[in-house]
């Protein structure tokens, strides 16, 4: 087992990136170190002063960050919690968890999040319920997903004729180009997607996550590294030379993660969301994707989910 320090995190979070693709029962993409990293740097506050506790074993992670107080560690991602803290082998994660106090001689509290219920991972971290000091469960943030282990047809083939029509319908308007992301820098791609975002009517309504400088900042952060990582996965909707909608993800595996998508409120009667999201699941299913997380629960992707996924959050006291 070896601790590392933040730094020395960096210099290896690709393989944590490999951890997350194998381990069962959480989010690769949210658990891989895009996602983490750009959460620690923009969204909790300048945690690099406070105490890390990032520990490898052949391959195996935990990685937590010390928050409110004293002998408390959170994951890294802690606004919603898609994040795992840990990845790899369910039973060596285990070890490390019970191990903690060769690095923290003292009670500490472990905030888990991101372990979706009946895993594998999750029955194995329940079996340390008679040694912990304290151990609870509380719900964390649910994800809609999509399967296309059965392609784009077996998915169609369980949508409502009337939502496959509506479909249909939105790839009529011969004045729409879809186009993926060029090769600009990814400042520039970052800057396409907030003049779409700023005509968007939750913008003018001041409700939109992008208004806030930390979330900006996280994703900015995320869409860099996934671009320098080739794991970007973005496409523009475009009238002439205009942007006019776009939708933005990544993939880590077979696995591919929603992060935005917005289009502008003028051409709202086009249907450009239904567009980009089907044209998304054509290269998702040509890239060989199996699963498609459109992220957490509203309303509108009901139409497009197979299934809702729950995930659980853990607090153990060690």
């Amino acid at each position: 087992m070896q601790r590392l320090t933040l730094e020395e995190f960096r210099e290896r979070a690709g393989e944590l990136a490999t951890a997350a693709v194998r381990t069962p029962g959480i989010s690769a993409f949210c658990t891989g170190p895009a996602w983490q990293i750009a959460a620690h740097d923009a969204l909790h506050g300048a945690e690099s002063s406070r105490s890390h506790l990032i520990v490898e074993d052949e391959g195996t992670w935990m990685i937590f960050v010390e928050r409110e107080r004293d002998g408390i560690y959170f994951p890294f991602e802690a606004s919603w919690m898609f994040s795992s803290p840990v990845a790899g082998d369910p039973d060596r994660i285990v070890d490390l968890l019970l191990a903690v106090h060769r690095w923290i001689p003292r009670q500490v509290g472990l905030c888990l999040g991101g372990i979706r219920c009946g895993s594998p991972l999750h029955r194995a971290i329940r079996r340390m319920k008679p040694v912990a000091g304290r151990y609870s469960e509380f719900p964390v943030t649910e994800c809609m997903i999509i399967d296309l282990d059965e392609g784009l047809e077996g998915w169609l083939g369980r949508r409502s004729p009337k939502f496959r029509r509506t479909l249909r319908d939105s790839e009529k308007s011969g004045e729409i180009e879809i186009v993926e992301a060029g090769g600009e820098p990814a400042a520039d791609l970052f800057a396409r997607i907030l003049a779409v975002q700023a005509r968007t009517y939750k913008w003018r309504e001041g409700t939109d996550i992008l208004i806030a400088p930390e979330y900006a900042a996280f994703y900015r952060s995320l869409l860099t590294a996934l671009r320098a990582g080739g794991e970007l996965r973005l496409l523009f909707a475009r009238r002439g030379d205009e942007d006019v909608a776009y939708i933005f993800g990544g993939v880590a595996g077979d696995t591919y993660r929603g992060l935005q998508m917005s289009y502008i409120e003028e051409l709202r009667p086009l249907g450009l969301g239904n567009r980009l999201q089907l044209e998304n699941l054509r290269r998702c299913e040509a890239g060989g994707i199996a699963r498609y997380d459109l992220g957490m629960h509203s309303a509108y992707k009901e139409r497009w989910a197979d299934r809702r996924e729950e995930n659980t959050g853990i607090f153990l006291v060690l």
